[in-house]
């Protein structure tokens, strides 16, 4: 493919590994890509830099806080805040459903604007009216790559912003060219919904980005490991330290990357406490490099996706940790939500599903990993069979380039607008 290809994100590519991936792969075929999102999170600047450095791809990344771009931040704050309560007026148009989908809408649908393009795609739905708007001046093609259920992502008591992702998805899903979804259930919930046929492309990672050496499992401990770009409330870690508790054996570690939640380590820590955890127990690790997620795993015994599956997208979603996991050589400790339940019937002795928030049953789990010594060997051998021979970007990759193919292949559905 010699085409050019722009994806939009509204974050950075340290906090979108799937654009990442998307990104390196379109290269690979021969595409000319380009990358346009907007500034998160201190820590991914630079983690940024070592990445753009290593890729065959341009990026622009907007930088819009207060201490760099004041009058960028202040607007965009007014105008968010004002879209958000324009949006339910009838009579107002589409402008307004643009504007509340995302802080810097505009000025993101204008970056990717001035980058011509064959295909505009989509990574959040922040991004969606930015893409459409793109697509739309230069007549080319639109995608969108739903890693989650955006309008089961609120939970309750938040009809508002249902309202808002629902309006959202009306105007400008129906009108994509393709979509991508990153589990079985995602696609299925948008098929039921729209005229879209989505592709599941799975949320996994390179076979080179697994760990050289992975750890051997020993007696002296059991190493869980949990990363996240956020460590916070609502992820299972709650239940985790509470099955630590019930377990009382101080051979038992959690291991946690990513950054704090304000006020949440405090709570963790209280919480351990209560449960008759030790503080040194519960381990705190740096955010790390995207590319280092798998690697970083091998060092640890079982990895944990705990998710709670309140929200229908918690439900139906599929956490890359489990993908990380099983490359990493790793066995899984996942919830029972439907997604993972339904993957994890397929993963054998490389995974164990517990009830959702059930500590007792989490701390089972953990005990048969303690006192059966030949179990986590064979549990850590299946996964590596299965990242080696199923769960790896290698091979997912071939299903979402098709995909592309196929959409450059054909006309584009938008216009483009003509200047008057």
């Amino acid at each position: 493919m010699t085409s050019r290809v722009c994806l939009i994100t509204t974050g950075q590519p340290s906090t979108n590994p799937r654009l990442v991936k998307e990104a390196d792969a379109l290269t690979g075929c021969g595409c000319q890509v380009h990358v346009v999102g907007a500034h998160r999170a201190v820590w991914a600047d630079e983690t940024d830099q070592a990445l753009l450095a290593t890729r065959g791809w341009s990026c622009e990344i907007l930088d819009w806080r207060r201490e760099t771009n004041p009058w960028l931040f202040w607007k965009s704050r007014a105008r968010h805040l004002a879209a958000r309560t324009a949006a339910y007026v009838p009579g107002l148009g589409t402008a307004w459903t643009s504007a509340s989908a995302g802080r810097l809408t505009a000025e993101i649908a204008a970056a990717a604007a001035a980058w011509p393009a064959d295909l505009y795609v989509a990574h959040t739905l922040g991004a969606l009216p930015a893409a459409h708007a793109a697509a739309r001046q230069h007549g080319a093609r639109v995608g969108f790559d739903a890693e989650d259920f955006h309008r089961g992502q609120p939970g309750p008591g938040e009809a508002g912003a249902i309202e808002r992702v629902r309006m959202i998805e009306d105007r400008y899903l129906p009108e994509c060219e393709y979509v991508t979804a990153a589990s079985p259930g995602i696609a299925g919930a948008y098929a039921a919904l729209y005229p879209v046929a989505p592709v599941v492309v799975l949320n996994v990672f390179p076979l080179a980005e697994r760990p050289t050496q992975p750890r051997s499992p020993g007696a002296s401990s059991l190493r869980l490991y949990w990363f996240s770009q956020t460590i916070g409330a609502d992820r299972g870690l709650e239940d985790a330290v509470r099955a630590m508790g019930l377990l009382s054996d101080p051979r038992v570690e959690l291991h946690l990357r990513g950054e704090w939640q304000s006020g949440f380590q405090a709570r963790l820590r209280s919480l351990a406490a209560s449960s008759g955890v030790a503080d040194r127990q519960v381990v705190h690790h740096a955010p790390a490099d995207p590319s280092s997620m798998v690697g970083l795993a091998g060092d640890y015994d079982a990895g944990l996706a705990l998710e709670p599956g309140r929200t229908s997208n918690s439900d139906l979603a599929l956490s890359n940790k489990i993908f990380t996991y099983l490359l990493a050589g790793i066995p899984v400790l996942a919830s029972a939500t439907s997604a993972q339940a339904e993957l994890c019937r397929d993963l054998g002795a490389a995974a164990i599903v517990t009830p959702v928030g059930d500590a007792p049953a989490i701390a089972h789990a953990l005990r048969c990993w303690l006192t059966d010594p030949g179990l986590l060997p064979a549990a850590r051998a299946a996964a590596v069979r299965l990242g080696e021979t199923r769960f790896n970007w290698d091979r997912e990759r071939e299903h979402y380039l098709e995909v592309v193919r196929r959409v450059l292949a054909s006309p584009a559905r938008l216009a483009a607008e003509r200047a008057s």
